[in-house]
């Protein structure tokens, strides 16, 4: 059975929090999937994550 896990923000931003959430998962062997609403958004987290 599959394993979906959520993470709500309460205490910090998106950028601060995404890249430690994705490093975890990917440590654990996990895949991980990042959805936004707009073509901005993706781009904007997209470069946060690789710069």
């Amino acid at each position: 059975m599959a394993e979906i896990l959520f993470y709500h923000l309460t205490e910090s931003t998106l950028e601060d929090a995404l890249p430690g959430l994705l490093e975890r998962s990917i440590d654990r062997g996990w895949r991980a999937v990042v959805q936004t609403g707009t073509e901005e958004r993706r781009d904007a987290l997209d470069q946060h994550l690789w710069t």
